[in-house]
């Protein structure tokens, strides 16, 4: 009888822990845990219930008020995580990294991480790189230049790194942008640094510099990890130069841009090619990555991203060429068609098709085909400046502009 007692216990165990494994994988893999998501492509492979917004538009969830910044919204297991500001007077305030209930928009915590970036220029203040998040922390970095990380759960400040006292790095014109990347036990970081320490590795636990290599100053690039020819590479695009680290930094290889000023993040496409674009003059080039040796695939003036990333679906890329929603050929950079109207905005892919936001706020659905700009519906989301590109998990779109953040419901 114990014996058939212990038995039961144990299938009642093991379904209970499925169960669980189950739910945690399901809700893995609805995560935007970092920039552009869980690949740093805009991608989201989640499923959408309706491509006719005509028929059945998005639900507004809620809308809040959060305080000036660009960085995006991540969302892991029913949080959002991003960063904000607030301003004491006309030259000072405080930037923060906050957290907010995904389904009510309720803050849950936040934590002052540095004091706050001001633009000269009026673009808009506070941080402008997207937290990272993993199992136990929150990894952000501050308009100033301040890499912090504090506890998921209760926003508790680890550790921090101020890049210019540290490392000598200088202020880029239009405040520090370089989103964390997270690989293993690390945080993988554009340093700026003097003595070779342009980029470079920190402990999760405690901040700890590992590695560094490389000479240049910051830029409002973020690094891409992504696997060429069986091989993991961390991306860097750094005034002209694209580089290639192994995990442990050593350079695997590097190429020379035909321009430089680099915003968008260099996109994977193919199987072995890279995206890179500016607004200089050639606006793109693609390069081809074979044995570790990178060589010019093509160039072409048909796409320059300013700030906004591009997304690549089946041959083609989808992205902003400065004020206009464009979709080019990965092989040849041939223009299939254009949509003006939509100003500098951004976009994200789920399911196949592109969720585009224009930089007013307006929210679009447009078809991935190739052959003409096909709309499948529109809605007025969020007013005002929107230069932040949207996040999607659990049939939610999420968006912000300068100094609000809204949720609607797609599923």
């Amino acid at each position: 009888m114990k014996m058939k007692m212990m038995h039961l216990g144990v299938l009642v165990f093991l379904m209970v822990f499925q169960g669980y494994m189950g739910y945690a994988q399901e809700s893995n893999s609805h995560a935007w845990p970092q920039f552009r998501g869980q690949s740093r492509d805009g991608v989201s492979t989640e499923k959408l219930s309706t491509t006719d917004w005509n028929q059945s538009p998005p639900k507004l969830v809620w809308k809040k008020e959060i305080g000036e910044g660009f960085s995006e919204l991540t969302v892991v297991d029913g949080v959002i995580y991003t960063m904000t500001s607030e301003t004491l007077d006309s030259i000072s305030g405080f930037e923060f990294v906050v957290a907010y209930d995904e389904n009510s928009g309720t803050e849950l915590w936040r934590t002052q991480v540095d004091s706050m970036y001001y633009d000269v220029d009026g673009w808009g203040c506070g941080a402008r790189a997207t937290p990272s998040i993993d199992e136990e922390c929150v990894y952000c970095f501050s308009g100033k230049g301040t890499l912090s990380a504090v506890t998921r759960k209760e926003g508790t400040l680890l550790w921090q790194v101020d890049f210019a006292k540290t490392y000598g790095s200088t202020l880029p014109r239009w405040g520090y942008a370089s989103s964390p990347l997270l690989l293993d036990e690390t945080v993988i970081m554009e340093i700026g640094g003097t003595e070779n320490k342009a980029f470079g590795a920190f402990g999760k636990k405690d901040g700890q510099l590992l590695w560094t290599s490389g000479e240049g100053v910051s830029s409002h690039d973020s690094p891409l990890l992504t696997t060429i020819e069986g091989q993991q590479q961390i991306i860097f695009a750094n005034g002209r130069t694209l580089y290639s680290f192994n995990l442990q930094g050593d350079t695997l290889w590097t190429y020379a841009m035909p321009f430089s000023g680099l915003t968008a993040i260099p996109l994977l496409v193919d199987k072995n090619k890279i995206f890179l674009s500016g607004v200089r003059t050639p606006s793109f080039c693609i390069v081809s990555v074979e044995n570790n040796k990178a060589s010019e695939f093509l160039t072409g003036p048909a796409m320059k991203n300013d700030f906004s990333s591009s997304c690549y679906y089946n041959g083609y890329i989808y992205g902003f060429h400065v004020a206009a929603l464009r979709c080019i050929s990965a092989e040849t950079g041939e223009v299939k068609w254009t949509k003006r109207g939509l100003g500098k905005g951004s976009l994200i892919l789920v399911d196949n098709q592109l969720l585009v936001l224009s930089d007013q706020g307006k929210l679009v659905l447009v078809d991935t085909s190739p052959d003409a700009y096909t709309e499948h519906g529109s809605i007025d989301a969020i007013s005002g400046k929107s230069w932040t590109a949207p996040s999607f998990s659990n049939g939610k779109v999420f968006m912000r502009n300068l100094t609000e953040m809204a949720c609607y419901q797609l599923n």
